[in-house]
């Protein structure tokens, strides 16, 4: 199975973006363990219990995308950035579910957007 536009794959089966094609994000993957996200990550989470870490020293605009498969409970590090205002982790307690956070400030932090 492949997304296409047009007759172009834009996104085939191991998730790789098309030929010739630019992503808004850097580095596109699929994980089953814990990392650190970098500026620009899109990743899909496809263990539960993962915890996903924020990057560190975020800049205004800095951007990341987690999605999360079939199943709950995706923890959030916040990796000493606030999250929409809060010094605290986010889980992701819905399944199927893409969210994009936008580094703000260091009051708002991470926004979810």
């Amino acid at each position: 199975m492949a997304i296409k536009i047009s007759g172009t794959t834009v996104i085939n089966d191991q998730k790789e973006i098309g030929s010739g094609l630019v992503s808004l994000y850097d580095r596109v993957f699929s994980i089953g363990v814990s990392t650190t996200l970098q500026n620009r990550d899109h990743c899909t989470v496809t263990t539960s219990g993962t915890t996903i870490t924020l990057p560190a020293s975020p800049s205004a605009g800095n951007q990341v995308s987690i999605g999360v498969t079939a199943f709950t409970n995706t923890i959030v590090g916040r990796n000493s950035s606030n999250i929409m205002g809060l010094a605290e982790n986010m889980t992701i307690d819905l399944n199927n579910i893409t969210l994009d956070l936008v580094y703000v400030n260091a009051t708002i932090g991470w926004r979810i957007s």
